[in-house]
């Protein structure tokens, strides 16, 4: 059964005469019988009866005439919807993202532009760890995934640069560095420090910042290492030492602490969309070339995007 079936036989059922509804259609009178008796054939019954010189409904094909009409009533709609998926303008977006990329002033601006200009998308948002959202993209959980460098190894993922961002110094409010515009790490290297490190190992940043130190002849004086930068704030706030965090997290408000930018050019940390390899989801497409298009200067402090 085709939907040129049920065009036939509502367009007969309607004119009530094979003949004018033939005319209609620009189709030969006798195709058109052809098509009412192989409708008719396939399902079993008779659909119409001649009256006089006219064609009337049997009860089964009044019944079948209304469930018909009602299909080729939502044939627009359907096409009209399967358009729009194509477009990426309706669908489902699931999008994961570290604690630390939620803060970034960059990423609202993006949010607020995809929900402006993709009304009837349905945005979910997680939060998790960089490990968790890899296994999530791998398994399907969610579509896409912003967190900070480097990139997965897996050949199953595809990542694009999205902004970079210098670090801060977050500093205890009573510390003599407290009152500075700015700081450098040879402001540092005689104070201890609450550094970033991994989960499996010292992590991309940490390594960073000791061969900075190195190329001053000093070594970074660890006072306490912890894997959440939200937390090196708060050790930060109760003296332990000044933590070095990313820009976004001046955000953060923490009683006892004041943020001081990092004048390395050097110590940048980027943030990354991440995908599946080879994803045709449109709706995702749209999302990354949102993300790629994006001016990091819009976002003030939120630092430049990664080239």
């Amino acid at each position: 059964m085709e939907l040129r079936h049920l065009r036939y036989f509502c367009a007969v059922a309607e004119d009530g005469h094979v003949t004018r509804a033939a005319e209609r259609l620009h189709v030969s009178q006798s195709a058109l019988t052809q098509q009412i008796k192989a409708l008719e054939d396939e399902l079993g019954t008779a659909l119409l009866r001649r009256v006089g010189r006219g064609i009337e409904l049997t009860e089964a094909g009044a019944v079948f005439w209304h469930e018909a009409q009602s299909i080729l009533d939502r044939v627009p709609i359907a096409t009209f919807a399967a358009q729009e998926a194509a477009r990426g303008l309706t669908g489902r977006l699931a999008i994961g993202m570290t604690e630390t990329v939620s803060f970034a002033s960059q990423l609202t601006l993006v949010m607020r532009e995809a929900r402006e200009r993709w009304p009837r998308v349905e945005f979910s948002l997680i939060q998790a760890r960089s490990n968790d959202l890899v296994l999530a993209l791998e398994e399907r959980l969610i579509d896409v995934a912003l967190m900070r460098a480097p990139a997965p190894t897996t050949e199953k993922l595809r990542s694009w640069p999205f902004l970079s961002e210098g670090l801060v110094g977050a500093i205890p409010d009573t510390h003599l560095l407290a009152t500075r515009q700015a700081i450098t790490l040879a402001d540092l290297t005689d104070e201890p420090l609450v550094l970033p490190h991994g989960r499996s190992g010292p992590g991309a940043m940490r390594t960073r910042i000791a061969t900075a130190f190195a190329r001053l002849g000093a070594t970074a004086k660890i006072a306490q290492e912890t894997p959440e930068y939200v937390m090196a704030i708060n050790l930060a706030a109760a003296g332990f030492g000044i933590a070095l965090v990313p820009a976004v997290l001046s955000g953060v408000r923490r009683d006892g602490v004041v943020y001081c930018p990092l004048a390395e050019p050097d110590l940048l940390t980027e943030i990354i969309v991440v995908a599946r390899a080879g994803d045709p989801a449109p709706v995702l497409g749209n999302f990354v070339a949102l993300c790629l298009e994006h001016d990091a200067t819009k976002a003030p402090g939120a630092g430049t995007k990664a080239s």
